[in-house]
């Protein structure tokens, strides 16, 4: 079976997405401008990458990082040299001669990936195509089915999310290059074509005639990456976050800001719930839309808990204090919190933090339960509970020092 299509009408993001979504194992291969970059999955999950910049691989990273010293990777890169046929992965390696551990290394793929992905999301344009079932092996990848025993499989979504961050902090500070830009520039002028040539082609004579009507799709897992117009939902919504920014300026405690957040959360999604942070579980707290689809009224405080299990969704949000909206197969939410609430009609679902500090004291959970998804202005949600987090911070701040001075 193959997938394949262009960048420019599918973003690398619902790619990725999709690939996840659907548990495929194989290659994706990225062709664009600078040249050819690949990721691999398994199941699903992203557990390798290779970038077509030399500068971007597994023994760079694993230096820079301190992980190891150029003496270990000279030693590795020894040892590969004299194994001829039976020649290892450069990260099988380095486990196998316990050059590295399993965490280090688990971090150097998570960097490679994610290094890989934000490189593609600067490409306007480019093909792509999954060889599924062929995971192609190579030094810089880590799914080795024949020869490695443990494989390195990691969330895609975490570090989809990532990523998408580090691109968004880049492109902010000026640091990645405009390929649309660098592509005019080294682009020859109409001026200095092929002398005599008299041959026109146009968008017609290659099929072309109606690319200019076709609806290109914006990527759902992280809004911000493109502008989109104001709608009347937007307009709507852009009045609900005035007043709610009017009442965080009033807030003295964590469940009054917790409660804003909710009520704001809810003009968008019809489920929303608010889930505290107490040491190693989440302590349900008040909901809209899910004991009682037909109201928009905060219900009583449902009390129920969810374990933080190390590898979920929710452990991942608690711990980057990371926003995530998009499609969910997390085990924890369907395991645990569905077989409470009753799962939604689609798995797309919002985990917005609340933090106090760099410490995150509650998530609000939301969905859109039997209804289907819509639009949601996603970075505005995240400028309404950052405004949150520092309101409550400067109130609790006030508090102190009252307490202080008293």
């Amino acid at each position: 079976m193959s997938f394949s299509g262009d960048l420019e009408y599918l973003s690398i993001v619902d790619v990725i997405q999709l690939l996840h979504t659907t548990r495929k194992t194989g290659t994706l291969k990225i062709t664009g401008r600078k040249g050819e970059i690949s990721l691999t999955f398994n199941d699903g999950y992203l557990n390798g990458a290779s970038h077509y910049d030399t500068g971007t691989r597994t023994g760079t990273i694993l230096v820079e990082a301190k992980v190891i010293d150029q003496a270990d990777l000279d030693r590795a890169l020894a040892i590969q040299a004299q194994a001829g046929a039976d020649r290892r992965p450069l990260i099988a390696t380095l486990l196998e001669n316990g050059l590295v551990n399993k965490d280090d290394a688990y971090r150097c793929l998570e960097t490679l990936i994610e290094l890989t992905i934000v490189e593609i999301l600067t490409w306007k344009k480019g093909t792509f195509n999954l060889e599924a079932d062929a995971v192609l092996i190579c030094d810089e990848f880590r799914f080795f089915p024949e020869k490695l025993e443990e494989n390195l499989n990691l969330p895609t979504e975490h570090v989809l999310m990532d990523a998408l961050r580090i691109y968004d902090e880049k492109k902010r500070d000026g640091l990645l290059p405009d390929e649309e830009l660098a592509e005019q520039e080294s682009a020859p002028s109409s001026s200095s074509g092929s002398a005599g040539s008299d041959l026109t082609i146009s968008a017609d004579d290659l099929g072309l005639g109606d690319v200019d009507t076709i609806k290109r799709k914006l990527p759902v897992f992280h809004e911000p990456l493109k502008e989109q117009p104001r709608t009347q939902q937007a307009t709507s919504f852009a009045t609900t976050l005035k007043d709610a920014m009017g009442q965080l300026k009033q807030v003295t405690t964590l469940p009054e800001t917790a409660m804003i957040l909710l009520k704001t959360v809810a003009t968008l999604f019809p489920r929303a719930l608010t889930l505290v942070v107490w040491e190693q579980e989440l302590v349900a707290e008040r909901e809209i839309g899910i004991r009682n689809p037909a109201t928009t009224v905060p219900g009583p405080v449902m009390g129920f808990k969810l374990p933080l299990i190390s590898d979920s969704l929710l452990r991942f949000v608690l711990d980057k204090g990371h926003l995530f909206y998009g499609k969910s197969l997390d085990q924890t939410l369907e395991e645990q919190l569905y077989g409470i609430i009753t799962p939604p009609a689609q798995p797309t679902v919002l985990l917005l933090p609340l933090k106090v500090g760099k410490r995150v004291v509650s998530i609000t959970y939301a969905d859109f339960g039997d209804q289907p998804v819509a639009e949601v202005p996603i970075d505005q949600l995240a400028s309404c509970a950052e405004y949150a987090s520092l309101s409550i911070e400067s109130a609790l701040s006030g508090a102190q020092q009252t307490a202080k001075t008293a």
